[in-house]
């Protein structure tokens, strides 16, 4: 197995639920985890057809659980997939089983503030731990921040002034965390 981590936004458990739901990523991804590496050996411990192993394959590659190493010629899973896909899930819905923030990410990423302001302010925390407490950023690094999170990172940043997360210096060029 391989520890890289997966990029920024790990998939979501609905994403990972999603991937594994058709049979051949899941046996595709069972044969991995017991130690095959290519894509004839996927197909053999699967009892796949290579084609559907190969497709197996890049599906769950595109998912970030699995990455192929073009220099050994080998596929491994990422173990960091699924722990990351659950800390997101906690962080954005609560241990006890969804407070409605959840349904507002996908992939990851911010599909839309919400309106509801006990709900908004759920999901503008989750953003607000993107900034490290004591820190001051120049507007271009929250922006940047603001849209790895959301298309439209001009509103997330203004919403996470209005909601008093993020503290705007006088002149308007720098941001703190509230």
């Amino acid at each position: 197995m391989n520890t890289a981590s997966t990029e920024d936004h790990p998939p979501s458990c609905r994403d990972l639920v999603g991937l594994l739901a058709q049979h051949d990523r899941r046996a595709a991804y069972a044969a991995l985890a017991l130690g095959a590496t290519s894509v004839a050996e996927v197909a053999e411990m699967a009892g796949l057809r290579p084609p559907a192993a190969a497709a197996a394959l890049r599906k769950l590659t595109e998912g970030r659980v699995a990455v192929f190493d073009s220099e050994k010629r080998a596929y491994t899973l990422l173990d960091d997939t699924f722990r990351l896909a659950v800390q997101a899930e906690v962080r954005v819905s609560g241990r006890g089983g969804g407070d409605g923030a959840g349904s507002y990410f996908r992939r990851g990423r911010l599909t839309s503030v919400p309106g509801r302001a006990e709900v908004r302010g759920r999901v503008l925390a989750v953003v607000k731990d993107s900034f490290e407490p004591g820190v001051s950023y120049p507007e271009a690094k929250v922006n940047a921040i603001c849209g790895e999170w959301f298309d439209d990172w001009v509103t997330l940043r203004r919403a996470l002034v209005d909601e008093g997360l993020l503290r705007r210096n006088e002149s308007g060029t720098s941001y703190e965390r509230a």
